[in-house]
């Protein structure tokens, strides 16, 4: 009973947290405002997994550089908890050993499911005054994307994208491979193409056009060409290299800036505001992008930008239209002393980022997980979940291996990183399976 007390604090807690705390964070990080033209809509879905969505969304926001730290600190304290509910079970070193090594590979099962399968996140909904535009997308046609050109426009079509450029590392394969019954009117062709100096731009363009004109050229070089052809050139993620200066760049004829990009989140504060100050001054385009390489189906920034007449987006970029860039601002706290204490982090931010319905959700699906694990033996759950996850990965590998088949000369991250992983963890699910009926 006194367990069932503890529970019923932790709900009344949140619930209290969340009146209080609660805001949808939804914020223009140009003015660093909070917008009221639009709102997101969840998908239906995550009210039957919210649990499995709240961890997916947390994973898809995560700052690029708290990753190991992050899942450094979710081991150990998953690994702290198994050890401390074994030993008040007063279970055998075996035991606690197979428990912790069964937590660890869940934990990894769960962040590697999160990653592929295609779990939509939320959609901005907007008036039809606007347009929702990604300039900055790959395909498998990029040597580290995972999904082809349907999963991508599935993708920016759910998340609430009315256009989208592609644009593949260094080849144009992706906007190619369109099927010809697909309307790709508000698809674009694009490039992200490096340059002499060792770092990457992005052409856009309202035509296909060769890229291999722009092989081996310097940023400059690249920007008069792409100019005198009627092509747009954006600096994507310039934090990450700091280089070429941002004046320098100005000086050069760069059209615009990315500001946020989901694959490299981290970007100081006065980082930022330098880049969106020279952009403001200079009448430079701004962006918010996806960066999306199909790992997860989840977007936490758009970029929108009002209508003018019957101009397509290439058009209104061309125009240098201003942009308005939305972010989901959840990442909370940045400092090592959340990451010491980073599950226990997560679900405060957790607690103070989501409506007060998915969170009384999140309760009552891990209430029926905690009454399953009471009612039932763990190894018959250990037993159940292992050739589940045997079977969901053996899928996973014969579904990688065919669309590798398709793109076997340009595709790296697939038969380096996906198939070996994948393999290694059906290999480990079924070990654990086969083992999972024996007295330990």
């Amino acid at each position: 009973m006194k367990k069932i007390y503890i529970f019923i604090s932790f709900i009344l807690l949140s619930v209290f947290l969340n009146s209080f705390l609660y805001s949808p964070h939804l914020i223009d990080i140009v003015t660093n405002q909070n917008v009221t033209n639009c709102f997101l809509q969840w998908p239906k879905l995550r009210l039957f997994i919210e649990p499995f969505y709240a961890f997916s969304y947390y994973i898809l926001t995560l700052e690029r550089s708290g990753y190991i730290l992050a899942i450094s600190s979710w081991s150990f304290w998953i690994l702290a908890f198994v050890i401390t509910f074994s030993i008040y079970r007063k279970e055998t070193i075996k035991r606690t050993i197979a428990y912790c090594l069964w937590s660890l590979f869940f934990l990894i099962t769960i962040i590697y499911a999160v990653i592929i399968l295609p779990v939509i996140g939320p959609k901005l909904v907007i008036s039809s005054d606007y347009k929702v535009a990604d300039i900055h997308s790959h395909t498998i046609a990029s040597k580290d994307n995972i999904s082809n050109v349907l999963s991508s426009i599935n993708y920016h079509n759910k998340q609430g994208f009315t256009d989208f450029f592609i644009t593949e590392h260094d080849n144009t394969n992706g906007f190619y491979s369109i099927p010809c019954d697909i309307d790709s009117s508000n698809i674009f062709p694009g490039i992200q193409i490096r340059t002499s100096e060792g770092v990457s731009v992005l052409l856009l363009s309202k035509y296909q056009f060769r890229y291999r004109d722009y092989q081996d050229k310097s940023i400059k070089e690249m920007i008069d060409l792409a100019h005198a052809e009627g092509i747009l050139v954006v600096m994507p993620h310039w934090w990450k290299w700091h280089r070429p200066g941002l004046q320098e760049l100005v000086n050069m004829g760069i059209d615009g800036f990315e500001i946020y990009n989901c694959g490299y989140r981290y970007i100081s504060q006065q980082t930022r505001q330098e880049i969106i100050d020279i952009c403001n001054k200079n009448k430079l385009l701004m962006f918010g992008t996806t960066d999306w390489h199909g790992l997860g189906y989840m977007t936490n920034v758009w970029t929108v930008i009002k209508k003018n007449g019957d101009n397509n987006l290439f058009k209104l970029l061309s125009l240098k239209s201003d942009t308005q860039i939305i972010v989901h601002d959840v990442k909370g706290n940045q400092s090592i002393i959340r990451y010491i204490f980073e599950p226990f982090s997560a679900f405060y931010y957790y607690i103070i980022n989501t409506e007060l319905k998915y969170v009384l959700n999140f309760y009552m699906l891990i209430s029926i997980v905690l009454l399953l694990f009471v009612k039932v033996k763990f190894n018959k759950i250990l037993r159940f979940s292992s050739l589940l996850f045997a079977l969901f990965f053996s899928i996973v590998l014969f579904y990688f291996s065919y669309i590798l088949s398709f793109n076997l000369m340009t595709n790296v991250i697939i038969p380096e990183t996906i198939l070996p992983v994948t393999i290694s963890l059906t290999v480990i699910w079924i070990v654990i399976w086969s083992l999972s009926d024996k007295n330990i």
